[in-house]
């Protein structure tokens, strides 16, 4: 053999072997063509029961038959600190689309006002899709002595009146703190509740005078016959007896909605951030999804991943203009 041709055969096998080490420093665009390949976690921001759980469930099974290989998508419950938990898992997770979750939006951004800020970098996050919007309601128990706005404003030049909350990253105690400004109420937060059911069974049993939640959610609890809602943050409630954002000289209030935006850990790569928006996207559109959407009472709003961060930018404008009240 030559000399050319022992170096040839010798930078031949050196080249082989870069190569294959390159390869495996590139793992994210070796899986991205196999994506997925395993069990999708889809991690719910509170302990279930509420009206997260059921968009992550309901979600959870029609988005397999939209994603390039047919996996599992299971949901997971991360209850705790009005979601902040369940972010600070999302971003610590692989950004390898395999753990993504849903939040609580506008009201995870308030969290920087709380007294223990989050410890999760939220613009740091990948914003998937947007699956749903619904305005927001007050409900009281059915004995309570508050009728309407006009009894609670009363009540409250007494005593503070009481709101259950599932914590200071909550759109629940963002709308509630803006609600009570808005319309001069003394009010007090009770937090500590690990989702929405807890704190509508607290009004019900009369431990808080109020809670604030979405639509849809207080119209499930309100349908066992144990709460009444006495105000949409509507323009127009459209409900006999129930007030409104306009009918009580408070507009602004409606600009507040219930987003349900799904997110995944920073960094993702680009052709599965784009699969997971596709499938997410076509799974707001399966005739069964639609028909769970009108019977839950919610709205879906469904937005791809450039839509939902066009909505968070907006969201953060809300919440920049009302910082004031989450600070005091």
């Amino acid at each position: 053999m030559s000399k050319h041709s022992q170096i040839s055969r010798r930078h031949f096998l050196q080249a082989g072997s870069t190569i294959v080490a390159g390869s495996c420093l590139l793992p994210h665009f070796a899986k991205a063509d196999t994506f997925p390949d395993k069990t999708i976690s889809f991690v719910v921001p509170d302990s279930g029961g509420g009206s997260f759980d059921a968009y992550v469930r309901k979600f959870a099974e029609y988005m397999p038959q939209y994603l390039p290989h047919k996996v599992n998508v299971e949901p997971l419950p991360i209850p705790g600190a009005g979601g902040q938990a369940a972010a600070f898992q999302i971003q610590n997770a692989p950004p390898d689309g395999y753990f993504i979750g849903m939040l609580n939006v506008p009201g995870i951004f308030t969290s920087q006002f709380g007294k223990k800020p989050s410890k999760t970098n939220l613009d740091s996050l990948t914003w998937v899709a947007n699956l749903g919007r619904e305005g927001y309601g007050l409900a009281v128990s059915k004995d309570s002595p508050i009728k309407n706005i006009a009894d609670m404003q009363k009540i409250a030049t007494t005593r503070p009146i009481t709101f259950s909350s599932t914590g200071s990253g909550s759109t629940d105690n963002f709308a509630t703190r803006v609600f009570s400004a808005s319309l001069g109420i003394n009010f007090r937060i009770v937090t500590g509740y690990t989702g929405s059911a807890p704190t509508m069974v607290a009004v019900a049993r009369g431990d808080v005078d109020a809670t604030v939640h979405s639509l849809a959610t207080l119209q499930a609890m309100a349908k066992t016959g144990l709460i009444r809602i006495i105000f949409s943050f509507q323009p127009n409630s459209g409900i006999a007896g129930i007030d409104d954002a306009m009918s009580v000289g408070a507009p602004t209030l409606s600009e507040i909605y219930q987003w349900r935006p799904v997110v995944a850990p920073p960094n993702l790569p680009q052709t599965i951030l784009q699969t997971l928006s596709d499938a997410l996207i076509g799974t707001a559109s399966v005739p069964e999804v639609k028909e769970w959407a009108q019977a839950a009472g919610t709205s879906l709003f469904p937005l791809d991943y450039r839509g939902v961060k066009k909505m968070i930018d907006q969201q953060k404008a809300l919440i920049e203009t009302w910082k004031s009240v989450l600070k005091a």
